[in-house]
């Protein structure tokens, strides 16, 4: 019964405490103490979600850059291989133009040819060139390009022609040497190398005493070769014991030439 009592007693007591706290100056007490410790967290709260959103735009701009960055860069690409294309094709104008300015100079009768093959076995003995004898092209006959001497054509057929290079050991040249009374014989050497190999200047005399960088002329003599076509320019110049002779540095670089012209007349 006592107990009863005191639950009663204490119900009561709740009850009238809960009613005193929500007057209307409490409810306004308790709403302003509230707002008091939830505001920290509604500001911090904003701040984040500011963060959040100005993150989220950032990373927007980055995509954006970062596609922008790869079309620049196509782009850039694209106008690198322009660029190439431009000056292979101006590096081309510019090779016919020296071919063309030195085939209307030239005191002989030049066919303008095109190299249509090369073995690797023979890389530094023979090519193929797309003129023949339709073209009145013959054995014996120089080859030669703006730069110098490239060597003689050998088998002659219609339509085509092969050339024995000048670097080859069996296509000898009588030549001289610029500024000298010096004449000998060029012929190429055996190489096992992919460099383009010397030629030799042989048959000179002991005293000769020839320098770098003379040019060294066909002197006409034989009758293939006409005289006065550069055929090189002296490398080295050594005395053996029964002769002089000389390492040459051909003119034309026959490792990547394409177009040569076939003398088929001594004059126009």
């Amino acid at each position: 019964m006592r107990q009863i009592n005191a639950i009663a007693v204490a119900i009561f007591l709740v009850l009238v405490l809960v009613l005193f706290a929500f007057t209307p100056r409490n409810t306004e007490m308790m709403q302003a103490r509230f707002l008091g410790l939830i505001a920290p967290l509604l500001k911090n709260g904003s701040s984040l979600q500011k963060q959040i959103v100005g993150f989220r735009e950032g990373m927007k701009k980055l995509n954006a850059l970062d596609a922008e960055n790869k079309q620049l860069r196509v782009e850039l690409d694209e106008l690198k291989a322009k660029d190439q294309t431009l000056q292979g094709l101006e590096a081309e104008n510019n090779q016919l133009r020296r071919a063309l300015q030195f085939r209307e100079r030239s005191a002989f009768k030049l066919v303008p040819a095109r190299i249509i093959a090369r073995d690797a076995t023979s890389w530094w003995s023979t090519i193929k060139l797309d003129k023949g004898s339709n073209a009145g092209i013959e054995p014996d006959q120089p080859v030669l390009t703006e730069d110098g001497l490239v060597g003689k054509t050998t088998v002659v057929a219609g339509n085509a022609s092969a050339v024995l290079l000048i670097t080859d050991e069996n296509c000898g040249v009588a030549a001289t040497v610029e500024g000298t009374l010096e004449r000998g014989m060029v012929r190429g050497t055996r190489t096992s190398t992919a460099a383009t190999p010397d030629l030799t200047l042989d048959f000179l005399s002991k005293l000769a005493d020839l320098k770098p960088g003379e040019k060294v002329y066909s002197s006409g003599v034989g009758g293939v070769f006409p005289a006065g076509v550069l055929i090189g320019e002296v490398k080295r110049f050594e005395v053996e014991p029964l002769q002089g002779t000389a390492s040459v540095i051909p003119a034309v670089d026959l490792s990547t030439i394409e177009d040569v012209f076939i003398v088929t007349g001594g004059g126009k």
